[in-house]
C-alpha cells in the first residue's frame, strides 16, 4: 500500500488505496468511530484528504500512527475525478492527486 485517499463524511469514510504500481488494492467504507482500529491494521503510507473541517481533526490521529496526512485543497482534487461523483470516485481521484511531488497542501492546523 503506498497511498490512501479518504473521502471524510459526516458519518462514514471511504477509503481507496493504491500500491507502488498504481493498482487499486483497498476499497472499504468504514464509520467515523472506527478510523483507529481501521489505520493500525494498514502499513504505514501517505494518506491525502480534501481540506474542510474534519480534515484537520482526522491529519493529526493519523500523524500521531506514524502516517504521512496530506490536505489537499478540493481544486488540486477536482482534475483527478474520473466519472459519475460519488464516495468511492473522490476518495480515489484524492489518492491520486496526493501522489503529485509538486502539489500544494494546505498546513496541519493544532488544536488551539
Amino acid at each position: 500500500l503506498a497511498v490512501v485517499g479518504v473521502d471524510i463524511g459526516k458519518d462514514t469514510f471511504h477509503l481507496v488505496g493504491f500500491d507502488r504500481s498504481g493498482q487499486v488494492v483497498l476499497r472499504k467504507q468504514i464509520k467515523r468511530l472506527a478510523l483507529d482500529a481501521t489505520f493500525e491494521k494498514l502499513p504505514r503510507c501517505v494518506v491525502g484528504m480534501e481540506a474542510c473541517l474534519s480534515a484537520h481533526f482526522v491529519s493529526r490521529r493519523l500523524r500521531d500512527m506514524g502516517f504521512d496526512p496530506r490536505i489537499i485543497p478540493a481544486i488540486y482534487v477536482k482534475p483527478f475525478n474520473k466519472g459519475q461523483k460519488n464516495d468511492y470516485n473522490d476518495a480515489e481521484a484524492i489518492a491520486e492527486a496526493s501522489l503529485r511531488p509538486n502539489l500544494r497542501t494546505v498546513t496541519e492546523k493544532s488544536q488551539d
